[in-house]
């Protein structure tokens, strides 16, 4: 690619992203760290320590730096700290002989590729999305990486016009002490005009297509030398053939760009890659159908959620996590926590599978509501059993033990639904996480079966009873892919929710936990003693490891 025309000001360009982020502010980089692009090509250095980074941003550079890996960071230039603070992508575009080495290093690093749907418009040839796991914090960062950058419609990528090798000069950006390159501000306005050539549109009669507000905006502080009236040209040259020259000006509040140049830019590109101008109208025609299919599945997924495939998944499928444990331990505030990281970038469902303040059926929950006072009573009277001498008549007791088995019936089902659809949201690809799980091994404890053995020879009953020992039989057998346990000591339970439970319960429910690990090596255990950020942190290291 040939320079920018010498109407252009280098150091001025350094704000021309792709658009769709805010305006680095000044105030976030440290004083005296930035040093101006130098003439002849030497690197712009600027130091992002203003905001923490992820600790494992510095460890991942200062491995592809130690490898020799030819890379640097090509978009979104304006957002990079809260890139490497892990709240936003960082693109990188890296050479494609170094891919193997790249996917190598990454690996070594727990990172996990990321999957979507093919309707969706970051889909392509030579793109993949990779998540780096920082488990001293509990979040993730995100590389989009590209072999090579590829523009065309929103939904139609399909001409990979710069490689590497295209970019004529790097800058340098230090993140604790690792040097990451950035492409310089001349190709990053070269990569904008030449995503912006396939997007932007006028009416035919009109020369000047005007920039929309999320490309306007980082032309916003271009200067405009006296005596050229605003004129600015870009000029690109590929492969070695003629060069193509694309002029922009200000026109009042807008940025308009000469529709004959980004047409000929088109053209440029297209013949490069091997295609013809004709293969535009097939490029229209994908690309509203890809859209098209984007915005209904958007519509679904917000009418139907968890019941369509998730724009984005781990490269190995979905994944169904389980999170055990006494009340008071955390269970319902670690559950949204972890929801809500995972969610950030991949498909995450909360399921619930108890019958307290979580969702549930409005028939349980309204019935619950209204017997929920008199329990006491009626559990006392189901379990006399007949005996007159408790509160009631034979009758009584009757009907009560008759109700609580049905009761139980209730619960079971509903358990049983919402294990069978947290295991259908896993199987589409989403990342379940879910707050109880049931067990069949002891009743009345940690979600298990509600019916007291002693209803069991009352005729009628019995068979309900079967009932649900079959239905919790079958949930037994739907176990989730990761089951992790909560333990700690009874006075935390009490100190976070004081009257919640009795000791004997809570001790009850733990002798309970130690004997579902022994049948099951696979469940893994994390003391909730410690604080909220601690667990969560070795929580989502036993769910990152396990994708």
């Amino acid at each position: 690619m040939a320079a920018v025309a010498p109407g252009m000001n280098g150091s001025a360009l350094a704000r021309a992203s792709n658009g769709r982020r805010k305006a680095f502010r000044q105030d976030n980089v440290a004083d005296g760290d930035t040093e101006a692009l130098l003439p002849g090509g030497s690197a712009q250095s600027i130091h992002v320590d203003a905001v923490p980074a992820l600790p494992i941003a510095a460890v991942l550079f200062q491995a592809l730096n130690g490898a020799g890996l030819k890379y640097g960071v090509v978009q979104d230039l304006a957002y990079l700290q809260d890139a490497f603070a892990g709240r936003d992508d960082l693109d990188l575009l890296l050479d494609k002989r170094d891919y193997p080495a790249f996917c190598s290093i990454v690996n070594g690093l727990q990172g996990r590729r990321g999957v979507s749907l093919s309707c969706y418009d970051n889909v392509c040839a030579g793109r993949e999305d990779w998540f780096v796991p920082d488990f001293s914090t509990g979040r993730y960062l995100h590389l989009d990486v590209h072999i090579g950058v590829r523009v065309g419609r929103e939904f139609r990528k399909r001409y990979a016009a710069f490689d590497y090798a295209a970019i004529e000069r790097w800058g340098a950006i230090h993140v604790d002490g690792a040097a990451v390159p950035v492409v310089s501000p001349e190709d990053e306005l070269r990569l904008t005009i030449a995503r912006f050539a396939f997007r932007g549109w006028t009416l035919p009669w009109q020369r000047w297509v005007t920039m929309h507000h999320h490309w306007r905006d980082p032309f916003a502080q271009l200067p405009f030398a006296p005596g050229e009236q605003g004129l600015h040209v870009v000029e690109f040259a590929f492969g070695g053939r003629r060069t193509v020259s694309c002029r922009f000006r200000q026109s009042g509040n807008d940025l308009v760009v000469h529709r004959a140049d980004l047409a000929r830019l088109r053209r440029s590109i297209r013949d490069m890659c091997g295609f013809a101008d004709r293969h535009a109208i097939t490029d229209a025609a994908v690309h509203l159908a890809r859209k098209a299919s984007y915005l209904a599945l958007r519509l679904l997924q917000r009418l139907l959620p968890g019941r369509l495939p998730p724009k984005r998944r781990p490269a190995a499928g979905g994944f169904l996590v389980a999170v055990i444990g006494p009340d008071g331990v955390g269970k319902s505030t670690q559950v949204d926590r972890l929801t809500r990281t995972f969610r950030w970038k991949f498909g995450c469902a909360q399921a619930y599978a108890g019958i307290g303040d979580g969702s549930g059926w409005w028939l349980r929950k309204a019935l619950q509501k209204v017997l929920f006072p008199h329990r006491h009573r009626l559990k006392s009277l189901a379990q006399s059993g007949g005996n007159d001498t408790v509160r009631g008549t034979w009758a009584k007791g009757s009907i009560a033990a008759t109700g609580l088995a049905l009761w139980a019936i209730l619960i079971a089902f509903e358990r049983y639904a919402a294990v069978k659809r947290a295991h259908r949201m896993a199987a589409r690809g989403l990342i379940v996480i879910c707050d109880r799980w049931p067990q069949a091994q002891q009743r009345g404890y940690l979600d298990g079966p509600t019916i007291p053995p002693h209803l069991f020879s009352i005729r009628g009953l019995s068979a309900l009873a079967r009932i649900e020992q079959k239905l919790f039989q079958k949930m037994e057998a739907c176990r989730p892919h990761l089951t992790l346990h909560l333990v700690c000591d009874f006075a935390v339970s009490e100190m976070r929710k004081p009257g919640e439970i009795r000791k004997e319960a809570f001790d009850a429910r733990l002798s309970l936990m130690a004997e579902l690990r022994a049948k099951d090596e696979e469940i893994r255990t994390v003391d909730a003693g410690a604080s909220v950020e601690t667990v969560n942190r070795q929580l989502f290291r036993h769910i990152w490891l396990s994708l």
